[in-house]
């Protein structure tokens, strides 16, 4: 061997408890296509795939009326009005590394070095779920790298929500909305609620409103009661621990999940959804139609080339043994599709709402 050059038989082809490097590497690209196949829940029920820069997108229909019949003439045509809002999507490139030395490949185990691509997919997992939750609570207007206006919830920036089953908006409506107290109670749920559906969103057939909550605050959500001048009362789900009780249920009980979610109860017509990575003291009602569903109110863009899109492994320089150096890579960005189909409430004494930090 040349000193200071390894040469192929110094690099190990195995881990140490025998499993081959190679093979490895065909199993993380098989958990990498399983990942990208199954995005988080969240990303996936609240959000439309596209490759589009911008897209022109229906708010929602104006209403058209049946005319009085007269002798002689003949009626106007229904004609479909959507007032259109055209709508940028950002598009972002991020990126890790793995670096292993053929010293830790000589000695390390199978599962050290499944540990790191394992840490891999976590941080791609909380990457796609912060560009959720900030398009959902971030409340300010970007442009992506056409110039095209990327935008939040309505939020009060004189753009005028379209009219809606006799409601009219104007342009200083806001989906951004603070309890104003220390604490959230039935009519914040209910006003939260009451932002989407007034706009037609979640009460059309097939389509779902999720509440989405921390546990901080689902431990006041839950105890939500008509007696005590809530609207409604919260109804824990089938899958809540047992309890007594003296009073009896009217209606049916929620499911315990909705589409990989856990649903902790209902209130209303809402389900109510507990996750630890909701910002603390912001609760989130969605309207959803399911997995991709344009009515969603978020778009999830990728790259047009297919072979872009999803969390990616590229080997590094030693092609021989990838594993040596090899880089992750996901190109994407998420943006409001539908601004009247999700609303926020942040739980504050304050009446400004201020975004968190995620």
């Amino acid at each position: 061997m040349t000193r200071g050059i390894m040469s192929a038989s110094d690099v190990p082809s195995t881990t140490i408890d025998g499993e081959d490097i190679n093979t490895i590497w065909a199993e993380f690209q098989a958990t990498l296509d399983l990942a990208n196949e199954h995005r988080s829940a969240i990303a996936e029920l609240f959000t439309y795939t596209t490759t589009l820069e911008s897209d022109l997108v229906a708010q929602m229909s104006t209403e058209d009326d049946f005319e009085e019949a007269s002798e002689f003439g003949v009626p106007t045509s229904i004609n479909q009005n959507f007032e259109k809002l055209r709508i940028g999507f950002p598009l972002s490139w991020f990126d890790k590394a793995t670096r292993f030395t053929w010293k830790f490949l000589r000695d390390a185990t199978s599962e050290q070095v499944r540990t790191v691509h394992s840490q891999a997919l976590e941080a791609d997992n909380r990457l796609v779920f912060r560009g959720v939750m900030n398009a959902l609570l971030g409340g300010v207007s970007r442009q992506n790298e056409k110039g095209t206006a990327v935008y939040p919830l309505w939020n009060a920036d004189s753009v005028v929500p379209p009219a809606f089953a006799g409601n009219t908006f104007a342009g200083t409506h806001t989906h951004y909305l603070t309890t104003n107290s220390a604490n959230i109670d039935g009519e914040d749920i209910k006003d939260l609620i009451t932002h989407i559906t007034h706009h037609g969103y979640g009460t059309n057939p097939g389509e779902r409103v999720i509440v989405l909550a921390n546990p901080a605050q689902t431990e006041d959500i839950r105890g939500l009661r008509v007696a005590d001048g809530s609207p409604f009362d919260f109804i824990t789900s089938d899958g809540a621990p047992a309890y007594l009780t003296t009073e009896s249920l009217v209606g049916e009980r929620p499911p315990s999940t909705f589409e990989g979610l856990k649903v902790i109860g209902s209130f209303g017509d809402a389900w109510v959804v507990e996750d630890h990575f909701v910002p603390s003291g912001y609760v989130i009602a969605l309207a959803t139609a399911g997995r991709n569903s344009p009515s969603n109110p978020l778009a999830f863009r990728e790259h047009i080339r297919p072979e872009y899109s999803g969390l990616r492994q590229i080997p590094g320089s030693n092609a021989q043994y990838p594993l040596a150096q090899a880089y992750y890579s996901r190109g994407f960005g998420v943006g409001v599709r539908h601004r009247g189909a999700a609303a926020v409430m942040q739980v504050t004494v304050s009446t400004t709402y201020t975004a968190p930090t995620i």
